[in-house]
């Protein structure tokens, strides 16, 4: 079994403008379910300022798929690193040199527009 750096979150999960009778924000939200699941909520950012709301926004969109780069990290020869057995450098970096092309194209890839979730009706 591969190590993995945080619990799966199953389904599909994508970044949604919450609207709460508290405050208002983002949120990553598991949309399979009805209804939808919040899986991590940032606030709107009139206290911290909307740049900062935007990179927390920003970091939510990319976190599944980064998730899944760093598992395959970890995962990457994890027999050998957990036993202290040698590695070949060579493997290491063509690895790597691939991996980091898969993150760099994630990095840069447009964020899909924040979609509204609808509040519960009382």
């Amino acid at each position: 079994m591969s190590p993995v750096i945080l619990p799966e979150i199953e389904g599909h999960l994508a970044v949604r403008v919450l609207e709460d009778v508290m405050a208002d924000g983002y949120g990553l939200v598991r949309t399979d379910c009805s209804p939808a699941v919040e899986i991590a909520i940032v606030h709107d950012g009139s206290d911290r300022g909307i740049g900062e709301t935007e990179a927390y926004v920003a970091l939510l969109a990319r976190s599944p798929g980064m998730k899944r780069l760093l598992d395959e990290a970890v995962a990457f020869e994890a027999e050998a690193f957990d036993e202290d057995e040698p590695v070949s450098g060579a493997d290491l970096v063509d690895w790597f040199a691939s991996w980091r092309v898969a993150v760099r194209t994630l990095l840069k890839q447009p964020l899909p527009p924040a979609a509204p979730v609808p509040s519960p009706k009382a």
